[in-house]
């Protein structure tokens, strides 16, 4: 009576564990969006950080989605290059670390366009890896519309923008591509944080760069803080090896968000080097 108890007893265990092991993967295969985005809504009408220079650009996609652009122009140069900006998680175009980095791009004699995301800001929508991309491509055929050639444009991803970065310039024939704090996949990076749940399975916006970046054909430059905790420098090494050759890595401390302020000199010479490798003079001139 005893092992019969026994067995059922464990049994029933077994299964209420199968039971809640199976409710856990549904309850987050149906939360994907909300675990994967995080959309910062909060958007003052004008930011006190941004600059006057910048000038807000609506948008309707080739989707019929309503969008929005931020353009910082260098004044007196516009045949300068172009930086397609693509930002992270958890903030929006007007968000105080991206304004910081919109900065040192412009000191450096470059043009800026950065798109928001759908469900981001001011932008309606829902978050997803299609309409992230969508964004993208908006910007890109914004500047293109412009007259301004494949050849001045280089497109920057951070973070979760590194996703968006790669599966743009995979599709595009744009003059460079830079990574900063970049991810192999969103699965890859979930994994890592979950290896005891079936990830690859469940992801839906994997964001596999991965697989992307052997398909970029333009120089390939990637910035990434070994301290970065968030999404650790072996990802960038990886990446680093799938890409085509020019490429390079620059490592960096400063963690996930900070390395262009903590690590300034070095974030700002790979940069400056960078561009005076894939763009002819004359850069802009920045303006004050």
């Amino acid at each position: 009576m005893r092992r019969r108890f026994l067995r059922w007893s464990l049994t029933g265990a077994l299964i209420a564990a199968v039971l809640a092991y199976g409710t856990a993967i549904v309850w987050l295969m149906a939360n994907e969006v909300a675990l994967v985005f995080v959309p910062t809504r909060a958007t003052p009408a004008v930011s006190d950080a941004m600059p006057a220079r910048m000038e807000r650009v609506p948008r309707v996609t080739r989707a019929g989605a309503p969008g929005v652009l931020w353009v910082m122009r260098q004044v007196g140069t516009p045949e300068a290059p172009w930086v397609l900006y693509l930002h992270g998680n958890a903030a929006t175009v007007r968000s105080a670390v991206n304004i910081e980095r919109y900065e040192q791009w412009h000191r450096l004699g470059v043009q800026v366009v950065a798109p928001e995301y759908p469900g981001f800001g001011d932008v309606p929508g829902i978050p997803s890896e299609a309409a992230l991309g969508e964004a993208a491509r908006d910007a890109w055929d914004w500047l293109r519309a412009a007259g301004v050639p494949s050849t001045s444009i280089a497109i920057y991803g951070w973070s979760l923008g590194s996703g968006v970065a790669t599966t743009l310039a995979s599709t595009v024939d744009e003059r460079a591509l830079i990574l900063e704090g970049a991810f192999t996949g969103i699965d890859d990076r979930a994994s890592e944080l979950y290896p005891w749940l079936p990830i690859r399975w469940m992801v839906r916006n994997r964001f596999a760069s991965r697989e992307r970046i052997a398909h970029v054909g333009s120089p390939v430059l990637l910035l990434h803080a070994t301290d970065d905790t968030v999404v650790p420098v072996a990802h960038a090494r990886a990446l680093l090896a799938a890409a085509r050759e020019p490429r390079r890595l620059v490592e960096l401390t400063g963690g996930h968000v900070h390395p262009n302020r903590a690590d300034a000199t070095r974030y700002v010479a790979a940069l400056r080097t960078f561009l005076a490798d894939v763009f002819p003079p004359p850069l802009g001139s920045p303006q004050p």
